[in-house]
């Protein structure tokens, strides 16, 4: 955007940009036309509070939860429920191949699938989320039509975790070695979450990628 440079001569002062509705002539002298604008411009505020919260809590490409709309929705889980770490499989061979785009295209379709989870969400990249009750393991391939390209078959490597009430570090932590367990076995399988197997020192497995940070995403 190209940025529009006052001119230096001109040094009044500029009337500050009006936030939502404005008044109509006359109204400020008036009891209920001041009232029916104040009234105006707080049902805008409160829209543009609603949205504002909405856009921080959602991944923009997938319109998924982003890390902070996973850790806001956490209070909803229920014990019964798993969280299911998702890594897609050779995402960045998709990439480099076929541009951004495809890849985009894979991560919008995958989204689409995983709408029916009462939680869903990604965490940055290739790494998504689902929160639920699971009956046997969740699906972990897709067909995939790309932009201007062939149809692909993706699939994930997934860990799961039973979820811990109130903390989803720990959640997340335990997927996380579940999924690398897995990942070290084959790509696209599933593996759940073994205390004997999973709760070793960090430097014993391969280096976690902070995916239980909540923070921004790339």
């Amino acid at each position: 955007m190209t940025a529009i440079v006052p001119d230096v001569t001109d040094v009044r002062p500029h009337p500050p940009r009006p936030l939502g509705p404005t008044p109509s002539t006359g109204s400020g002298s008036h009891p209920t036309g001041r009232i029916a604008y104040l009234e105006a411009r707080v049902a805008f505020l409160q829209a543009q509070l609603v949205e504002a919260r909405r856009e921080a809590c959602t991944d923009p490409l997938t319109g998924l939860y982003n890390r902070a709309g996973l850790a806001g929705a956490w209070w909803a889980v229920q014990g019964d429920y798993q969280l299911g770490l998702l890594d897609l499989d050779r995402f960045k061979a998709i990439n480099d191949t076929y541009g951004h785009p495809a890849g985009d295209a894979v991560l919008t379709a995958i989204a689409g699938e995983l709408l029916g989870w009462p939680i869903a969400a990604r965490l940055g990249g290739d790494e998504l989320v689902i929160v639920g009750r699971m009956q046997g393991t969740p699906d972990r391939a897709w067909r995939v039509a790309l932009p201007d390209g062939p149809t692909v078959t993706v699939t994930a490597t997934v860990g799961l975790a039973p979820v811990v009430l109130g903390d989803l570090h720990a959640t997340l932590r335990r997927a996380d070695a579940a999924m690398y367990r897995a990942k070290r076995a084959a790509p696209g399988s599933v593996a759940a979450y073994d205390p004997a197997l999973d709760d070793r020192p960090m430097r014993s497995r391969p280096r976690l990628r902070l995916r239980d940070r909540i923070g921004g995403t790339r």
